[in-house]
């Protein structure tokens, strides 16, 4: 049987289409800094994560407060997603109290629809009385990635820091610094690991520190009263800037004009 050519490339253009819609969505993947009860990993893989860094006075921790966020934040993006009209996904590396060494955390980002990867921390200062939002990516002379990453960064943290002065208004953008300062020069353990992963090449990764926990001044202006409803503010406007960012590499995926 002769099968006509212009039915052929109906055809063919069906299943093109057809494919183009069902693409997967872009995910957006949060790391819920720290966690556990000890070290996870080891130095001489570089590998190694700490479970805790920062505490309040009052004694908050960081691995808990990053858990507690990075659920805020999940829910905030799928609302953002859908006022803007957008289908996407969001995942995070962990749900729960427990220390995930570097190369599983950045196995788990190691995915074809990774959009971004953004790990969620809170920061801690000698004299216990810095405050402000801070973003860190990677060096540049280690990050074939590093414009890119700056990009993002500098719009992440910005995007913070507008959430956070609704409750501190004297918090600053404190924008974006490279990590040469960890480990000796060598830099972010978790850095190392994720520029590792063949799907992540290309896609903005960075750490968002949301504020240093260690200020007395910012324990009681964010963590004090109604945590939740504070953290769920300044999620939402991390959630509109996230699903803004990555509004172009999906429409590149989908084959939209």
């Amino acid at each position: 049987m002769c099968i006509p050519l212009r039915f052929l490339c109906f055809c063919l253009f069906l299943a093109a289409a057809s494919k183009c819609l069902c693409a997967d969505p872009p995910v957006i993947l949060i790391d819920p800094g720290h966690g556990g009860s000890g070290v996870a990993g080891s130095l001489a893989e570089r590998s190694n994560s700490s479970p805790n860094n920062a505490s309040s006075p009052g004694g908050l921790k960081e691995k808990d407060l990053t858990l507690e966020f990075s659920f805020i934040l999940h829910e905030e993006i799928l609302k953002a997603a859908t006022r803007q009209g957008r289908l996407l996904g969001v995942m995070m590396t962990r749900q729960a109290d427990e220390n995930l060494d570097f190369i599983a955390r950045a196995k788990a980002c190691n995915r074809p629809d990774t959009a971004c990867v953004v790990s969620i921390h809170f920061n801690a200062t000698d004299g216990a009385k810095a405050s402000g939002s801070l973003a860190v990516i990677a060096a540049k002379d280690r990050n074939p990635d590093y414009e890119v990453d700056r990009s993002f960064a500098l719009g992440l943290v910005t995007a913070c820091s507008k959430g956070v002065r609704e409750f501190l208004p004297d918090s600053k953008d404190m924008g974006t610094i490279h990590d040469s300062h960890l480990h000796g020069g060598l830099g972010s353990n978790f850095f190392f690991q994720l520029q590792r992963q063949p799907h992540l090449k290309g896609k903005p990764k960075c750490f968002l520190e949301i504020e240093f926990i260690d200020n007395p001044a910012v324990e009681r202006a964010l963590l004090g009263g109604d945590r939740a409803a504070k953290f769920r503010t300044i999620a939402a406007s991390i959630a509109d800037y996230l699903v803004a960012a990555i509004e172009e590499p999906a429409r590149q995926r989908t084959g939209a004009r």
